[in-house]
């Protein structure tokens, strides 16, 4: 009898595999598209299929006359139905709507929505030489089939990154040909490199219909925004993003003013800014987010924020000088520090009560924290869910007290969740607790009453983590679930593997472990001894404790 064959596990399937489940998933996801699109269509002219017709169909796209009478049906309708209908799908579904029938077929050729990058235009099987003109050449048809078809364009995604020597005058008559009256949405995407930085031409949207109209801009570009009084007043505009783009101060001012229905805004490695400034005027702004590149780009120096219904501030860069006014709606706070060393705890414990005091979310991120959290009388006292996560490159943790974090849960007496992620073997210069040495506990008389959920990514043997997990339970009676991870990829150890989600039998949920080394395996090991000494034996009947040990299959301390 020949030994049973070894199971293959979903992650470590070939390519060729999963472009078959591919291709069958579109297959069934085409044929199920197809009915609802049909049965829309018979709905809308009077008609119904019987039961039969219906179930003949479930196996697949019928041959002959039923393939025929099925695309009769998309013939029936009126072309300003079937363009009505196709524009308000998504764009892969109009493209296998497009597939399946001639009508939207034809419908396709002066689809409304474009989106124009390198998949779209192949530029993969171009030549580097040859791709300019070639590029050229198609967006200029396009365009051109959509001008004499009377067809606007609502969206425009144009993405040129593998053309760095694109003219500015093509750019320029591009924009000119979409950005109309009834234009939404426009992303544009230059390369990183080009040899002249490009001027983004405003004029484009100094026609009132087009201002008045469009309602997403998103520039991820080097390139210049210069606004001038010839801008329009873009009073439908609700999102704005604008990434390597250089624009300053007063530009950065002039444009604001423009928006009164703005609702997000985002700034990402933008040169010129040295003071931003968001104005009470922006009173549907909901989303503010800040964040940097360390290498481009150097961030503002002052933060000043009078936007009465701010909910939501993100920032990621070296901490500023930040003024906010009119707080009261700020719920959700994410500040992450990059630079070396951080005080993004610090700044956080100290600042946070005076200018986001109604936060109920918050995320903080810090790398090489060199000071400890300091207890003090300010609290956070709508504070319900908490997140910090803290890595090293190499320089943190002896100087760090983990057990100071104490003073957050101390500070936020509504704190329902707790997550602590530490990253990058955070802790590895901390004195850990050996084998024979006694469970260290240092008293501190605080108490946390509606604590319910606590979640340690990275857990090790360091003394002053281990001291901080036997405060929470000692501390703590709501305390419901508590769960201790001794892998740094996160509580579902969750990665993608060339695409593919593939399943682990130790994971909780689909995916593979995060990558573990020798190091940090052996370091997993060890923490599981010192739960089993130190803390298993602290935690109440009625609260539920897992430990996540190193998995069994994936951390092999190889990768």
């Amino acid at each position: 009898m020949s030994p049973p064959r070894r199971r293959l596990w979903p992650f470590r399937s070939s390519r060729s595999a999963a472009i078959l489940d591919a291709v069958r998933r579109t297959r069934h996801q085409r044929r199920h598209r197809l009915r609802k699109l049909q049965a829309a269509v018979e709905g809308s002219t009077g008609s119904k299929a019987s039961s039969a017709q219906t179930n003949g169909h479930q196996g697949g796209i019928s041959q002959g006359d039923d393939n025929t009478r099925q695309q009769d049906l998309f013939e029936k309708l009126p072309d300003d139905i079937l363009h009505r209908i196709h524009s308000v799908l998504p764009v892969r579904d109009a493209a296998c709507a497009a597939c399946m029938s001639r009508a939207f077929l034809r419908s396709w050729r002066c689809y409304s929505k474009l989106i124009l990058d390198d998949h779209a235009l192949r530029l993969t099987h171009i030549e580097s030489e040859e791709r300019k003109a070639y590029v050229i050449d198609k967006i200029d048809k396009i365009l051109k089939n959509h001008r004499d078809n009377g067809v606007k364009v609502e969206s425009l995604n144009l993405t040129l990154t593998p053309c760095n020597n694109i003219k500015a005058s093509y750019l320029d008559r591009w924009l000119r040909r979409t950005v109309k009256s009834g234009f939404k949405e426009l992303y544009l995407e230059m390369p990183l490199y080009m040899k002249k930085i490009y001027n983004f031409p405003c004029s484009v949207l100094s026609d009132e219909g087009a201002a008045s109209s469009i309602q997403s801009l998103d520039l991820l570009s080097h390139c210049a925004f210069h606004p001038t009084s010839a801008l329009g007043c873009l009073r439908s505009l609700k999102i704005l993003k604008l990434s390597l783009v250089h624009i300053t101060d007063e530009g950065l001012e002039h444009l604001l003013s423009k928006f009164s229905n703005l609702e997000e805004l985002s700034i990402c490695a933008c040169t010129g800014i040295v003071c931003l400034k968001i104005p009470s005027t922006m009173q549907h702004l909901k989303f503010l987010r800040v964040t940097r590149c360390e290498i481009l780009c150097k961030m503002p120096r002052v933060v000043e924020i009078d936007a009465p219904n701010l909910c939501s501030f993100h920032y990621n860069s070296s901490l500023p000088e930040v003024h906010v006014r009119n707080c009261s709606q700020l719920k959700h706070v994410k500040l992450s520090s990059p630079c070396l060393p951080s005080r993004a705890l610090f700044y956080a414990r100290t600042s946070l009560p005076s200018i986001a005091r109604n936060v109920e979310s918050l995320i903080l991120d810090s790398c090489c924290e060199n000071a400890n959290t300091p207890m003090l009388q300010s609290k956070l006292p709508h504070l319900k869910n908490l997140e910090i996560g803290l890595s090293s490159l190499g320089c943190f943790g002896s100087s760090y007290d983990v057990l100071s974090l104490v003073s957050f849960l101390d500070a936020s007496p509504a704190l329902e969740s707790f997550i602590l992620r530490l990253k990058d073997d955070a802790m590895a210069r901390c004195p850990v607790v050996g084998d024979d040495d006694e469970c260290p506990r240092r008293k501190v008389d605080l108490w946390h009453n509606r604590l319910r959920q606590v979640t340690i990514t990275g857990f090790c043997s360091a003394k002053s983590l281990v001291e901080l997990t036997v405060h929470i339970l000692e501390s703590t009676h709501s305390l419901e679930c508590l769960t201790l991870d001794t892998s740094y990829g996160g509580y579902d150890r969750r990665m993608m593997v060339y695409g593919i989600i593939g399943k682990c039998p130790n994971s909780r949920k689909i995916g593979q472990c995060w990558p573990m080394g020798k190091r940090a395996v052996e370091e997993a090991h060890r923490a599981v001894k010192t739960d089993g000494r130190c803390i298993a034996g602290r935690v109440p009947l009625a609260v539920q404790f897992e430990v996540l040990g190193p998995c069994s299959r994936c951390h092999t301390g190889n990768q």
